[in-house]
């Protein structure tokens, strides 16, 4: 009897210590205590064990669609926090719990709107205009960022964050004489806070005069010419108002040509340029101006018009390009053309697409006509188009991976600049971009396979040969910036079986 009254106890205790040990309670403690720690994995599980023993636990669904969110789970957060919500519409936890996972999976409009029904509930809820204001400005509708960031100053004029963002959106309209004023309030409110500082500072530094200094070490090589040239540049640029800028810029080039088999130009060249640019800023639009000259040639270089404008539509940021006038482009043989170019890029996500289009004349220089058996001056008709698509595979560092394609064909063929027929090219690319601190480096390499043709007569027969120019290029830099100095340097490469160019340059740059 005793030992069955025995066993008896020992059954009730182990009973008794597995219930405990599955008290939904003891497993809220547990998962709290895990969350503190940030051992996010194991709360989860924690309070999963609480669902899966009270599916209506209010708490435990709560907590489990924030641990969800911390830990990127995107669909998981949504699935329970619209629990929630389907249970009670006006429950502000789920409504804030699905604006955010609506704006990290770039849903902007039901971020927006999930954040505007929960204002309408505690509209005295500072938090949340910071997350509709954030809303508004990762789809691009700036001002009506600022609108809400005035909403939280009616509530409490004290915030310095609310005068941050709004400085930040009138940088980003390209108004930043605007966002220095509240950057200055904040910081006023606020000194000690270093991101709101050191953003004003970043600010007031793109407003000085921005001189660079570029220095340029160039080989070039041909089946005709050999060419070594040492370049230098020098920029200037200054920002007179929240909507202009000017900006100029000065190049010396001296050049050595070794000359194989042709007594076309000279075989050394001083070449000068001073090109001069004022530019019209807006939240949608740039506007360039710009002449050059040269005094080496007296001419003009270069005089046109460019014309930018960006738009986001959704999630979609366009941009797009267009630029008319002259250009000298090849001052050894003094060679120019008039062009117009437009360019189309499109951007949604992490995928870019780039669409262009050219036309031009070059002016008029010696070409070869051969169907209608020609040599002589003329001008040379051209057009180009091209496409590029890009997809961004990683963050940091940040690696894009694309092709492309370009076709570009001259009515002519001229000996005395690149003029191809029918050239085709199509082929891989990849970037890298790493920044760390004050450095950084990019990295770029691309390989096109492509032909392009030409006509020849052989005893009054016109035929047309094909010609491989399969080509790859690369090119590296890295740079550092420190206080009001910057400092870069890189190396370019381009080679094809008919031309080949290396470049290696360095750059500094100081804001007065």
């Amino acid at each position: 009897m005793k030992q069955h009254r025995t066993l008896l106890i020992i059954t009730m205790l182990i009973i008794c210590t597995v219930a405990k040990a599955q008290d939904p309670e003891q497993w809220r403690q547990k998962g709290y205590e895990a969350k503190e720690n940030g051992d996010y994995e194991m709360a989860i599980d924690f309070y999963g064990k609480i669902l899966k023993a009270q599916p209506e636990d209010y708490d435990a669904r709560l907590a489990l669609a924030r641990l969800y969110f911390e830990t990127e789970k995107y669909k998981k957060a949504e699935n329970l926090f619209l629990k929630i919500f389907d249970n009670d519409s006006t429950d502000v936890e789920a409504l804030t719990g699905l604006g955010n996972v609506y704006l990290m999976t770039n849903k902007l409009d039901k971020s927006i709107l999930m954040y505007q029904k929960a204002i309408s509930f505690l509209p005295d809820d500072i938090s949340l205009y910071f997350k509709l204001a954030k809303a508004y400005s990762w789809q691009g509708k700036l001002q009506n960022a600022i609108d809400t960031y005035n909403r939280v100053l009616k509530i409490d004029d004290t915030y310095s964050e609310a005068y941050q963002g709004i400085g930040k959106m009138y940088y980003w309209m390209e108004k930043p004489f605007s966002a220095l004023e509240y950057y200055e309030k904040a910081i006023a409110l606020d000194p000690a806070e270093f991101p709101i500082r050191n953003e004003y500072n970043d600010i007031k530094k793109s407003l000085k005069y921005q001189l660079t200094g570029n220095f340029f070490l160039v080989n070039e090589r041909e089946q005709g010419y050999n060419i070594d040239a040492i370049i230098q540049r020098y920029d200037f640029s200054k920002r007179l108002n929240n909507s202009l800028n000017i900006s100029a810029s000065f190049l010396l080039d001296y050049s050595n040509r070794d000359i194989i088999d042709t007594d076309i130009g000279d075989t050394t060249r001083f070449y000068d340029n001073t090109t001069v640019k004022i530019s019209y800023l807006s939240r949608h639009h740039r506007i360039d101006v710009f002449t050059g000259f040269t005094v080496a040639d007296n001419k003009f270089s270069s005089y046109g018009l460019a014309w930018r404008s960006n738009y986001t539509v959704g999630n979609f940021d366009i941009t797009n390009t267009l630029v008319g006038g002259y250009n000298y482009f090849y001052y050894w043989n003094q060679v120019g053309h008039t062009v117009g170019q437009d360019e189309l890029s499109v951007k949604y996500n992490k995928i870019k697409l780039s669409l262009y289009i050219a036309y031009g004349v070059v002016d008029k220089k010696p070409v070869l006509d051969v169907p209608n058996d020609r040599y002589e001056e003329d001008i040379n008709p051209h057009i180009g188009y091209g496409t590029a698509i890009s997809y961004q595979i990683l963050n940091r560092p940040k690696i894009e991976i694309g092709a492309s394609y370009s076709y570009l064909n001259y009515t002519y063929k001229s000996l005395y600049y690149y003029s191809p027929m029918g050239r085709n090219l199509y082929g891989p690319t990849i970037s890298v971009y790493y920044a760390w601190r004050k450095f950084y480096t990019y990295a770029n390499a691309a390989y096109n396979f492509g032909t392009e043709y030409y006509y020849e007569s052989i005893n009054n027969e016109i035929t047309t040969n094909f010609v491989d120019v399969t080509n790859w290029s690369f090119s590296v830099e890295a740079g550092y910036n420190i206080n009001n100095w910057g400092f870069s340097a890189g190396i370019r490469k381009f080679y094809n079986p008919y031309y080949q160019n290396f470049t290696a340059f360095i750059s500094v740059k100081y804001s007065l």
